[in-house]
């Protein structure tokens, strides 16, 4: 892939957010199925994990072709493990590597990483260089506003600009601010009239429709929460599904998709809190929430979903 693969790609670019714990390669190919023009990002995966050869998490970044283009997100705070990490991406096959700088999880922020590179913004494009100057891949970085307000934002991505970004996307967010906060959209807009690297802003974003009104200038948008229990969210209103019985099949094929990816006992208990949030909306969807978060295998998530379609006919 070029390093000019940002530059190239059809505007606007749309693309599902990296979601840690959700957006493994069953979720995507749900998403793509959907969708098969939306970019992918995997699961942020530690960078100095990657360096020394963790089985679980070359299993994380496990993924099909018809993911991509595929974005491969690491995370750290030293070069060695960034480039190793990247590396190891580029050898995997991602299409890109994408610099996790927004994390705002207390344990990452702890350990200095995530959106903590905002501290030390030398750090940050020392890092961001060091990628960039050791793979033929694109390298580009997903950060938050700030960590209290904006203010150090423009400063921040032209930092990240010239360091060998070739592509920011900034979650209209700080820091400080939870997801039920609406996202501020305006400070992304002014930092697009500043850099030459495409800019894709992420946070808030409900529906394609909806992206499309925040899109502005930008060269893009990624959709994350939206997407959870909604993977229709990347169709247009009036291609989505009008019943449950409709979303059923997908919904099966999700859950059989990622029971083979990790097995029966893992995956059967991952696929719980999916569930959860799949049946969020129908009637009496607390009953079915009792049964759901203690379904054991393929066949009793099945049988759920069988009886909901029979019921709310």
């Amino acid at each position: 892939m070029s390093k000019d693969f940002w530059q190239k790609i059809k505007k606007p670019i749309i693309g599902l957010a990296p979601m840690d714990g959700y957006t493994d390669s069953a979720y995507r190919r749900i998403c793509k199925d959907l969708n098969p023009e939306i970019v992918t990002y995997t699961e942020f995966t530690a960078a100095i994990g990657l360096k020394y050869g963790a089985k679980k998490l070359k299993e994380k970044l496990y993924f099909e072709r018809k993911e991509k283009p595929i974005i491969a997100q690491i995370f750290g705070k030293d070069t060695d493990s960034f480039i190793k990490a990247a590396q190891l991406c580029e050898e995997m096959g991602f299409d890109g590597i994408d610099l996790n700088m927004g994390c705002p999880s207390k344990k990452v922020v702890k350990s200095e990483q995530g959106v903590a590179l905002r501290k030390k913004p030398d750090l940050a494009f020392k890092l961001i260089e060091a990628v960039a100057k050791n793979v033929g891949l694109p390298v580009s970085v997903k950060t938050r506003l700030g960590l209290n307000d904006a203010h150090d934002l423009l400063e921040f991505a032209l930092g990240a600009e010239q360091a060998g970004a070739d592509m920011i996307c900034v979650h209209a967010r700080t820091f400080k601010e939870p997801y039920k906060v609406p996202a501020h959209w305006e400070p992304v807009y002014e930092l697009k009239k500043h850099l030459k690297i495409p800019v894709l802003g992420n946070g808030g974003i409900v529906s394609l429709e909806d992206g499309m009104k925040k899109l502005g200038d930008l060269d893009g948008f990624l959709i994350g929460q939206a997407s959870i229990g909604n993977p229709w969210v990347f169709l247009p209103e009036k291609q989505q599904p009008q019943t449950f019985e409709e979303k059923i099949p997908m919904i099966k094929k999700h859950a059989q998709m990622l029971l083979e990816l990790r097995g029966e006992k893992y995956g059967s208990h991952h696929i719980r809190k999916l569930l959860l949030a799949y049946v969020k909306n129908i009637p009496n969807a607390k009953s079915y929430r009792l049964r759901l978060v203690q379904v054991a295998n393929l066949e009793e998530i099945y049988e759920v979903l069988d009886e909901i379609a029979e019921v709310i006919l």
